[in-house]
């Protein structure tokens, strides 16, 4: 199958696709500054791989060759003279076809014909995610295309290993279509062709995300409306409405023409156009949270995904007029089990605290603590009746002017400071890295204290909320 004339110099590579399913701009805007700007542990971090000592050790039991070589070239030729022997397991080889390339985290010989002999290969990428992601098939898909110019067979199925060492696959054929729809879209890209764009969350993973946003806010784009579906907005403009003021001035004859969508979902998503356009918070209801006179905690949790390891439990203890701030710190990623059992030697002097926090995070990770550590039975029923997502007691009741309803987006919308300019989950990922590494000491300082700065964001929500009401 051939392909168009490119730009040579642009590779077509598994992490392609991954910037194109979360922002087909930050192909564009790469290729105009010509160098992805990422640091390379970033670049680990959003692949949702693992450290390689960490990779390493799940495949320790088997007869492993690896290659891991920085120059691309002298890495897909190493590469293929292993296949040729037929190894039965390589690690961080490479694949290389014109402009495509390949670096899949596992390839392993399989029986069956090939160019090769009786054998061929499958590649199964290490991803620390419990979750099969779109972009997790497609770069499967891009390898089992190179592999088939390079053996003369494609592997029928993808695969992932787990952080635990399960392996999980996928039918290519099933994805296929969706995958070279996608490659035609990126080779074009590559070529010139400005993509239609629209700010989602996923856009915040571009390192042109703020060009991003500016852009969309520019245009006045109905994508900044928060979690709105590209399905509506396309019926929205074809009904003549075509940006958020227009939304929210629209007159319920001009609404009247949408269809497709529901009139309550309509009239919520206009809403949410007034709150942008005027820049002000619309309450539709009292914020119910506990009005409770007993001890509240506030949690907040950091993780370091390279490692597979939860590092810190940040706690915020209220009681009346007292607030306190305590950290639960495995300093050493082996410590990860003394930090949980301190922290629940601490969560039964409060059996009956409401247990605050924002987002979906906090609950998976003490599932997860719980599994694999165990937990009392006392707390455990307090994790499944007593924590309350203040982000899902809020999308009930308040509509906020803002695209994204993150932690940080919200509080500093309504006047919350944190200490750190660089504050995010990202940074505290390299923080930790940089005290495991080095032992900064700077570094643990800047994670308890963005922690601290998290939790307490989280409490200025709840008052807030109870102030307003």
């Amino acid at each position: 199958m051939g392909q168009p004339l490119l730009f040579m110099s642009q590779k077509i590579t598994e992490q392609t696709f991954y910037k194109y399913l979360k922002c087909p701009t930050w192909l564009t805007r790469e290729l105009q500054a010509g160098v992805d700007i990422r640091e390379p542990l970033i670049r680990k971090l959003q692949n949702e791989g693992l450290l390689g000592i960490t990779e390493l050790e799940l495949i320790k039991d088997k007869k492993v060759d690896t290659v891991d070589l920085d120059d691309i070239d002298e890495a897909a030729q190493r590469t293929a003279e292993l296949m040729r022997e037929g190894a039965q397991t390589i690690y961080k080889g490479a694949l290389i076809y014109q402009n495509w390339v390949g670096s899949p985290d596992i390839l392993e010989r399989v029986e069956g014909k090939s160019n090769l002999g009786n054998w061929y290969y499958i590649a199964c990428d290490i991803k620390r995610s419990k979750y099969l992601k779109d972009e997790y098939k497609f770069q499967g898909a891009f390898y089992a295309e190179i592999l088939e110019r390079l053996q003369g067979i494609r592997p029928v199925q993808g695969y992932v290993m787990r952080s635990d060492g399960s392996i999980e696959g996928y039918l290519i054929d099933e994805i296929y279509k969706d995958f070279r729809l996608a490659l035609d879209d990126i080779e074009e890209i590559l070529n010139g062709k400005k993509p239609v764009h629209f700010l989602t969350s996923n856009c915040k993973q571009s390192p042109w995300f703020s060009e991003c946003e500016l852009e969309t806010r520019e245009c006045d784009d109905l994508s900044l409306i928060n979690k709105v579906w590209r399905s509506e907005v396309d019926v929205i403009r074809a009904a003549g409405i075509n940006s958020v003021s227009e939304l929210a001035n629209a007159s319920s004859h001009q609404l009247g023409i949408v269809s497709g969508i529901t009139k309550d979902r309509l009239n919520f998503l206009q809403l949410q156009a007034t709150a942008l356009k005027d820049n002000r918070v619309l309450k539709l209801a009292p914020v119910n949270f506990p009005n409770d006179p007993g001890p509240s905690l506030v949690i907040d949790i950091e993780s370091d995904p390279l490692r597979d390891v939860d590092y810190m439990i940040g706690v915020l203890l209220v009681e009346g007029e007292s607030v306190e701030y305590i950290d639960f710190t495995a300093r050493d990623p082996a410590n990860e089990k003394r930090m949980w059992e301190e922290f629940l030697h601490f969560m039964q002097k409060y059996p009956n605290a409401y247990i605050y926090h924002y987002g979906w995070y906090e609950i998976d990770v003490f599932r997860k603590l719980v599994a694999k550590y165990g937990a009392p039975d006392s707390t455990v029923h307090q994790f499944e009746t007593k924590m309350i997502d203040v982000l899902t007691t809020f999308r009930e009741s308040v509509i906020f002017p803002m695209p994204f309803y993150s932690l940080k987006d919200i509080a500093k919308h309504l006047g919350f400071k944190w200490r750190h300019k660089d504050a995010s989950g990202l940074n505290s990922v390299l923080w930790y890295h940089d005290w495991i590494e080095k032992g900064d000491q700077n570094a643990l300082k800047d994670i308890i204290e963005y922690n601290e700065d998290d939790v307490r964001a989280t409490w200025f929500l709840v008052e807030w909320a109870r102030k307003s009401d």
